[in-house]
């Protein structure tokens, strides 16, 4: 394993909030050349005086790598182990299959808007096959109250049917910009997501592969327009 750091601060004028970026890299031993060698990199940026956010992006990272997000963990689990673990299990089949494994994960703010930071957490799992899995999600945090903030928190109380409806209809509006014909609207229906995150434009929710397309159309993100969403988010935000 190998282990990177460098400095990160907000610009001036904004509220203190300084980080170090952390690269973590493991490779099947006795392997050569390297190009070839079942690899782990997880690249975190980690934040100075964040004990719970820090933790936060750990968690949500290890759910990542060992599944698709949305697989519990137990919280005493390392990167290492799970880095070992893939390792392993890539040398168990190394005599029937010639496929690189190859694991990352990559965690680093994408946005901040007042006190809501997001942290934008990637990952990608290639155990052999015709592809690998990328996984995407967006962690929301209030630096002022020092937590997770999730999409409830941010819809008013009785809003939330208005809510999704207002995102059924952003659900519409990418499938026209798709041209989809009415055979991929019956196999693909809208559903609900919890991944969300604002940007000047809106909020924006995002699904993962498979979710509203086939693995071809990758993850898929729709924008709820913020004239829209004065009744249906809290003002504080």
């Amino acid at each position: 394993m190998t282990l990177t750091a460098c400095a990160k601060r907000e610009p001036a004028g904004a509220a203190a909030l300084a980080s170090q970026m952390e690269t973590m890299e493991w490779r099947a031993p006795d392997c050569e050349p390297a190009d070839d060698c079942t690899s782990v990199t997880v690249d975190r940026e980690v934040f100075s005086d964040r004990p719970a956010l820090n933790e936060a992006v750990r968690l949500q990272l290890l759910e990542q790598l060992q599944g698709n997000g949305e697989t519990t963990v137990a919280a005493d689990t390392s990167l290492a182990q799970v880095a070992q673990a893939f390792i392993e299990d890539a040398g168990k089949v190394a005599d029937i299959s010639s496929a690189r494994w190859q694991m990352t994960g990559d965690a680093k703010a994408l946005a901040r808007r007042g006190n809501l930071l997001t942290v934008q957490i990637t990952s990608y799992v290639y155990s052999g096959g015709a592809h690998g899995m990328p996984v995407t999600r967006w962690l929301n945090w209030d630096l002022s109250e020092n937590r997770r903030v999730v999409l409830e928190d941010v819809i008013k109380s009785g809003a939330e049917g208005k809510f999704w409806s207002l995102a059924q209809a952003a659900h519409q509006q990418w499938l026209e910009t798709q041209n989809a014909q009415q055979d991929f609207r019956e196999n693909w229906p809208f559903a609900r997501s919890e991944d969300f995150r604002f940007t000047d434009k809106g909020l924006v929710l995002r699904y993962g592969v498979y979710t509203l397309g086939p693995y071809s159309m990758g993850e898929v993100e729709l924008l709820i327009p913020r004239e829209q969403l004065v009744e249906v988010v809290r003002e504080d935000f």
